[in-house]
């Protein structure tokens, strides 16, 4: 007989705390159980994301909502009968700039896989760094 070996994972404090209320229309359930199923990584970069809603929204002087802060994804945007998923914000922001044939098309790309592996080096290095996150998507020339 097979025993699952994975330990069941266990939700911090800011995860329950994100998860607390619904979000596009998702129950509080489902959330908690999206964060679980993923062990708190992004569905398209699987790096961690920031749950904390004070490291997460806006700062003040300008800068926006942090790259790897944790947000509700329609898997089929504007179709709730495809699922969803979470992913960290600056993807989520990319992904819906772009329509759903592209961005499927796009991420069977060498490219995409190239920024997911820089983007999972980044938060590796320092997942602070706001402005490199945001240099991954939009080089400043």
């Amino acid at each position: 007989m097979l025993v699952n070996m994975q330990k069941e994972y266990l939700l911090t404090k800011s995860q329950k705390e994100w998860a607390s209320k619904p979000k596009q229309k998702v129950s509080p359930s489902k959330l908690k159980l999206l964060v679980k199923e993923n062990r708190g990584c992004c569905g398209l970069s699987g790096v961690k994301m920031i749950f904390d809603k004070k490291q997460g929204t806006p700062e003040s002087g300008g800068k926006g909502s942090h790259p790897l802060y944790a947000t509700v994804d329609h898997v089929s945007p504007g179709n709730p009968k495809a699922g969803f998923q979470l992913i960290c914000f600056a993807l989520n922001d990319l992904k819906g700039h772009l329509p759903l044939a592209c961005f499927k098309a796009l991420s069977k790309t060498k490219a995409w896989q190239e920024l997911m592996r820089k983007w999972k080096q980044q938060a590796q290095k320092n997942p602070n760094d706001r402005d490199t996150f945001g240099n991954l998507i939009r080089p400043r020339i």
